[in-house]
């Protein structure tokens, strides 16, 4: 933006067009009017006036300070001239009032000073230079006093002049009042808007977590089965039929909590029945059945954790043994300890990792677990030394 441009912007305000040929016809039906009062002893000089004065009555809400200008000039002139009070001197109310409602803080000072000294300048002018016309002849003879017909005077012009400016002010305070009220709608709307993104991305984020847990959880442990049924087969047949039921086990529940997953999304999550696993025995169980060696050590009891806790406590260790299953080393046991106290529970998942597996920190299984414990109000640390993955999570418990 221009130099220029900069200086147009500062001094006209935004209007639309339907304002401005409001503004332009109220000034030529202002002009237009007056004109017809002027008489032919105010003369030609008059007759410019009155149209500086129309000029500076369209430009009151485009301009304020250029009408507040034009005003002055015209002002200005009708005391070189030495004219009384004319018809188009009402044009001065409605610059006023513009000042006040439409100006910037510079110009609405620029009105208020404007009634302070045009009211001094008027009160004198009226007084000693247009006073035969304005003041009646017994005026002087009833007060006797110069100093009495301009204080009069002076009172009588602020009492206009300011209260144009003042009502101006009230009209500006009125405006911004209605211009703040609908920001804070506006604001409340995109807030309101940006808690439902919110929300949205967080049931997504939800979504995907169980998901993630369940088709990962039970492809995994259906793939190992199939492997070791395979491989088994000719040596072992009934490890065949052992394979065989845990895969379709494993199945059910898997298709069980998919169900209750998809569930919840036709309906709110607290009018939808947890139907999903939360029994950690079972789930060693299953793991062991898949080929894992898992060394489980407990203390304490898991149930102040409430159903949310357990919840998260069976997922996390769910896919902890899961990563174990496909990335561990099976020549050696996987560690499971679980630490439960009436105000939280601890788990420690430890297993050795296999030479040639690559570590992928950022991976979904990762998130998923770390963002449970989040929203749990716990915490998850997981680490990765030597060959060994360690994994502990902190549950907060429900307090009774």
């Amino acid at each position: 933006m221009s130099r220029v441009d900069r200086t147009l912007k500062g001094v006209f305000r935004k209007l639309s067009r339907y304002q401005i040929a409001i503004d332009a016809v109220f000034a030529v039906a202002f002009t237009a009017l007056m004109y017809a009062s002027t008489t032919e002893q105010d003369g030609p000089v008059a007759v410019v006036l009155l149209f500086g004065f129309g000029v500076a009555l369209g430009l009151r809400r485009l301009s304020p300070a250029l009408a507040l200008g034009l005003s002055w000039v015209c002002a200005i002139g009708q005391m070189s001239a030495s004219l009384p009070l004319l018809a188009g001197n009402l044009a001065i109310l409605f610059v006023l009032f513009g000042t006040a409602a439409y100006g910037s803080s510079l110009v609405r000072k620029l009105g208020l000073a404007s009634v302070v000294v045009g009211g001094i300048i008027a009160s004198l002018f009226l007084t000693f230079v247009a006073g035969e016309p304005f003041v009646p002849d017994d005026f002087e003879r009833t007060t006797g006093d110069a100093a009495t017909q301009i204080a009069i005077v002076l009172v009588v012009s602020w009492a206009v002049l300011g209260l144009s400016w003042a009502l101006g002010r009230i009209a500006f305070a009125n405006r911004a009042s209605v211009e703040s009220k609908h920001q804070r709608e506006l604001a409340e709307m995109e807030q309101a808007q940006a808690l439902q993104e919110v929300a949205v991305e967080h049931e997504r984020n939800r979504i995907a977590r169980d998901m993630h847990d369940i088709v990962a959880h039970s492809l995994a442990v259906v793939i190992a089965q199939a492997d070791g049924a395979r491989y088994a087969r000719a040596a072992d047949p009934e490890a065949v039929d052992v394979a065989l039921g845990t895969i379709a086990s494993t199945a059910r529940d898997a298709l069980r909590d998919v169900r209750g997953v998809l569930a919840q999304l036709r309906h709110s999550a607290d009018d939808v029945p947890v139907s999903e696993s939360r029994d950690l025995d079972t789930l060693i169980e299953r793991m062991r059945t898949a080929g894992l060696r898992i060394e489980l050590t407990t203390e304490g009891s898991a149930s102040s954790l409430g159903v949310g806790g357990e919840l998260t406590l069976y997922r996390i260790a769910q896919e902890a043994l899961t990563n174990a299953l496909r990335h561990g080393d099976s020549r050696h046991p996987v560690a499971v300890h679980l630490t439960s106290e009436p105000h939280e529970s601890v788990l420690r998942v430890r297993n050795r990792v296999r030479s040639d597996d690559v570590a992928n920190p950022g991976g979904h299984g990762l998130i998923g677990m770390r963002e449970r414990a989040v929203l749990s109000g716990g915490t998850l640390i997981t680490d990765r030394t030597e060959g060994e993955w360690t994994l502990m999570a902190t549950i907060p418990g429900t307090p009774e």
